[in-house]
């Protein structure tokens, strides 16, 4: 398996002010302070959904919101 990352050079990208994971489509993964665990949700989400989509990642935002997106995650085809 293996993951393409996209990047927005336009984000700050700094996991210290929290992170949060979202499908394409809107599902919550999670949030977090920490990119391991970022990691280990987004590969655990790739490697065990049927048909997965691809994963953004938003960094600050206010309750309720977003965020900036700062990553996309999804399987190299």
């Amino acid at each position: 398996m293996r993951i393409e990352k996209t990047t927005n050079l336009d984000c700050f990208r700094d996991f210290s002010h929290g992170a949060k994971i979202r499908t394409e489509s809107g599902r919550s993964l999670g949030a977090t302070c920490d990119p391991g665990e970022a990691e280990n949700i987004i590969r655990t989400y790739l490697q065990t959904e049927f048909f997965p989509e691809p994963v953004h990642v938003y960094f600050g935002g206010e309750i309720g919101q977003s965020g900036t997106w700062g990553y996309t995650f999804r399987l190299a085809e």
